[in-house]
């Protein structure tokens, strides 16, 4: 399976066909999911530092339900548990997170390496603590300011094609039993479109949904934060997993033989 339209069409209708069969095998897991993830909005401000953590184990009871479910593993309550695939996807997805900072903390430097360059080239006096100065010294370099202006766009292209790279970590952790990170590049070889497109197909609903919050948040006030948080976080682990797992698992399923060679 490579890129193409095709290809894309095949793993977004694998995602939405699979939604449905996920939510009833699965529903106990996400319905946690949900709560946990909507408990953060209660939490004091002494404790606030705890809602990453629990955004993190929610997704982590969601994701493992819905692809042991996949791969025929044990089920426990209606996908409720959390045994060692759940910490086999913890730890995938704690080494992809710090790859990723790492990546974007080069691509910061590098970025900001070049717009320093191109307002010391046009501005010889440039101040780069004043904002007004770094306007002022943009506007007038011309090309240079298209190369500053394109630098973020390309750093932002490039997380995107590693996030889409590393996008079959965790079935494949899960599949295997085995902490799988690095180990995937072979089989998104050829596929990195299919996944993005395919992400962003499955996403669109969400982000309609963000903006209509964000709009009714305002309109209503802070009194609606609470349900507005509890309907989205429903709608990411009742739509957005499950579409996105049973996705990435079509993919997987179509790369991986094995022999641990891409199909």
């Amino acid at each position: 399976m490579t890129d193409g339209p095709a290809a894309i069409g095949a793993t977004v209708r694998a995602g939405f066909s699979g939604l449905a069969p996920a939510v009833r095998a699965c529903w106990a897991a996400l319905l946690a999911a949900v709560l946990i993830s909507a408990s953060t909005q209660i939490l004091p401000l002494s404790v606030a530092g705890l809602a990453l953590p629990i955004e993190i184990a929610a997704a982590i009871i969601a994701l493992g339900a819905l692809y042991r479910r996949a791969f025929g593993k044990a089920s426990g309550l209606a996908g409720l548990r959390w045994g060692m695939d759940e910490w086999r996807l913890l730890a995938a997805q704690a080494l992809i997170a710090v790859l990723l900072f790492v990546v974007l903390a080069v691509l910061a430097t590098v970025v900001g390496a070049i717009a320093l360059g191109v307002a010391r080239a046009s501005a010889p006096g440039f101040d780069a603590t004043s904002s007004e100065a770094w306007r002022a010294a943009l506007s007038k370099s011309g090309v240079g300011a298209v190369v500053a202006g394109a630098a973020p766009l390309i750093s932002l292209a490039l997380l995107v094609w590693l996030a889409a790279r590393l996008s079959l970590a965790a079935p494949a952790s899960v599949d295997q039993s085995k902490v799988r990170v690095l180990s995937v590049f072979p089989l998104t070889k050829g596929v990195t479109l299919q996944v993005v497109a395919a992400g962003v197909v499955l996403a669109a609903p969400v982000v309609v949904l963000i903006l209509l919050s964000g709009l009714i948040g305002r309109w209503a006030g802070p009194g609606v934060n609470g349900l507005l948080a509890l309907l989205g976080a429903a709608f990411l682990y009742l739509y957005l997993a499950p579409v996105w797992t049973g996705a990435l698992v079509h993919v997987y399923r179509h790369r991986w033989t094995p022999d641990g060679t891409p199909g």
